[in-house]
């Protein structure tokens, strides 16, 4: 038995075994938490369900975090398995692949800017604001994936690295503002890892 036996934990943004999502739900199951999952489309429902089978849940439920009305029936779907939950994983950043390619100048523009910050990192408080009453005076914990993007200029990261800054300073605010509710609120940059978003 895990540290975690007891421990209910949302993933939101597992899409692929090659991911770090992946890699964080197997070691929380590891651990004996139970696991809940979003899929972002139809076309990965198939294969988000296959993971979360692997790891001995039924808990998958649609959620694209641009869509507010889909974040609220995403927590309702939740609330209807478990009547609070102990640990939410925010493992999402996108970028069109126009935004990172070449010079950082060349590539940005209006609406690649405003997509890197709303699916990076708005989405991050936007799950958060739904999801506080489910977490609230458990010792929860609220996770999300930063990258070295976010301090320093890299070729070719050019908007996602502002848009891991805002996801930096959105977490030390959530972090802030969440405290008294007994949640904590980290990010985690990871090191060099062979993931798809690495490639």
């Amino acid at each position: 038995m895990g540290f975690l036996a007891g421990k209910r934990a949302v993933i939101v943004g597992l899409a692929s075994n090659r991911s770090i999502a992946w890699g964080i739900a197997q070691a929380l199951k590891q651990q004996g938490a139970e696991l809940a999952f979003n899929y972002q489309s139809e076309k990965l429902k198939g294969r988000v369900e296959k993971m979360a089978a692997q790891l001995e849940s039924d808990i998958v439920l649609p959620l694209d975090v641009v869509d507010d009305a889909q974040i609220e029936s995403f927590f309702d779907g939740i609330a209807k398995k478990w009547d609070n939950f102990d640990i939410l994983i925010h493992s999402v950043a996108y970028a069109p692949a126009d935004q990172l390619e070449g010079r950082y100048l060349d590539a940005v523009n209006r609406e690649g800017f405003r997509i890197a910050h709303d699916i990076s990192s708005y989405s991050f408080a936007a799950l958060a604001k739904t999801a506080r009453p489910l977490m609230t005076d458990r010792q929860a914990s609220l996770l999300t994936l930063t990258y070295l993007g976010a301090v320093r200029a890299l070729p070719s990261y050019n908007v996602m690295g502002l848009a891991k800054a805002s996801l930096e300073a959105n977490t030390r605010f959530m972090a802030y503002d969440l405290g008294p509710d007994g949640i904590r609120v980290n990010a985690i940059s990871a090191g060099p890892i062979r993931t798809l978003a690495a490639s």
